[in-house]
């Protein structure tokens, strides 16, 4: 009962969005526990966190821990702290690990083998092609591909792990009942039903601002034995990523690019400052000792000679099984343009036909 009280009373605290961090460790200091805090609350508490956090926190404990408790078994939301099981064990080892995290799907304590795989959200055709293969591949040998959920690249990896039917971990800059971008629900709740997690620190309806992203990208990296970057210009948000890989002695790895593309600016200068190259999933598997050339099978699609056309619908259809009419929107084409794309997508094997006329990638 009194791990319970603890546990829900740091969910409590979890949930004050104005609540920042210097407070927190302040109040940390202060009461030797959450469930503490929450029993005494002083309007004293008022000095330390600002009027609007205490103000939030006042309200949230007048509805009481049992609402809480509800809301999150509602929204099957479950809490992880250091010790209890199921916590990542690598997030134990970073330098600021989160105290709180709110999960769905399946948490590990040990992901014996994890790969971070980030990059630009503005991606090209080459980028997302290798970064769905390389998640691919790596996930076929029972690597966890951890990302960050955004658009681009880290869509190209999840969607890549769940081709090969391996396990993928989304970790968020927003809640778990707000996910972010909108478009990528779908993706999400693949990643559940597929064994896979989604992890925030943050409340469950916290707003992706701008200032949580690079919060959670310490995580991506410290919950991966190494970080591969595909694609990303100067200035870009995922360097903080890479920032925190080193920080944290977290191998770095790089996939190369043409010379004149403004996305492989970044990974270019890092293999030049010693990051290791990486042109297929092997070569991480090898770098990191897990496994060779005898142990990978590859398993290439035809991608690279679709017409934009053909990659448009065959992307659209990785996130979800559609129908002709939900495709024919999405896509903005004809009915007669879409109907020659299908067929000759089908005939190579790419796409399926099920009942009811919806379509669906094959996974071959």
């Amino acid at each position: 009962m009194a791990e319970r009280l603890e546990l829900l009373c740091q969910a409590w605290l979890s949930c004050g969005e104005s609540l920042g961090y210097k407070a927190r460790l302040a109040l940390k200091e202060r009461f030797p526990s959450a469930a503490e805090l929450f029993r005494q609350f002083p309007a004293s508490v008022r000095d330390i966190t600002g009027d609007k956090a205490y103000h939030e926190l006042a309200a949230l404990r007048d509805k009481g821990l049992d609402k809480l408790e509800e809301a999150l078994r509602r929204a099957d939301i479950r809490l992880s702290v250091p010790g209890d099981g199921v916590f990542p064990e690598l997030l134990t080892r970073i330098e600021d690990p989160p105290e709180l995290l709110f999960y769905q799907g399946v948490l590990k304590a040990d992901e014996t083998r994890a790969i971070a795989m980030v990059g630009s959200r503005r991606e090209t055709r080459y980028g997302r092609e290798q970064a769905f293969a390389i998640a691919r591949d790596l996930a076929a040998q029972g690597v966890t591909i951890v990302s960050g959920l955004a658009r681009g690249i880290d869509t190209a990896a999840h969607l890549g792990a769940l081709e090969a039917g391996g396990r993928t971990i989304a970790i968020l800059g927003s809640g778990l009942k707000n996910i972010y971008p909108q478009e990528n629900v779908a993706l999400a709740e693949r990643i559940i039903k597929g064994g896979g997690a989604l992890i925030s620190e943050f409340a469950p309806k916290a707003e992706p601002l701008a200032y949580r992203f690079p919060v959670r990208n310490r995580l991506v990296s410290g919950l991966s034995h190494g970080v591969l970057l595909v694609e990303a210009r100067e200035k870009s948000g995922t360097l903080i990523t890479v920032g925190h890989a080193l920080a944290q002695g977290r191998e770095v790895f790089a996939l190369p690019g043409p010379v004149d593309a403004p996305g492989s600016a970044v990974p270019h200068r890092l293999l030049r400052e010693g990051a290791g190259l990486v042109t297929c999933a092997n070569d991480l598997l090898e770098d990191l000792g897990w496994g060779g050339a005898e142990t990978l099978v590859q398993t290439e699609l035809p991608l690279h000679n679709l017409t934009n056309d053909q990659r448009r619908l065959y992307d659209a259809l990785c996130l979800e099984p559609l129908d002709f009419g939900e495709l024919s929107e999405r896509l903005s084409l004809p009915a007669q343009q879409l109907n020659v794309l299908l067929t000759t997508l089908e005939m190579d094997g790419l796409v399926e036909t099920l009942p009811g006329r919806r379509f669906k990638v094959t996974g071959r």
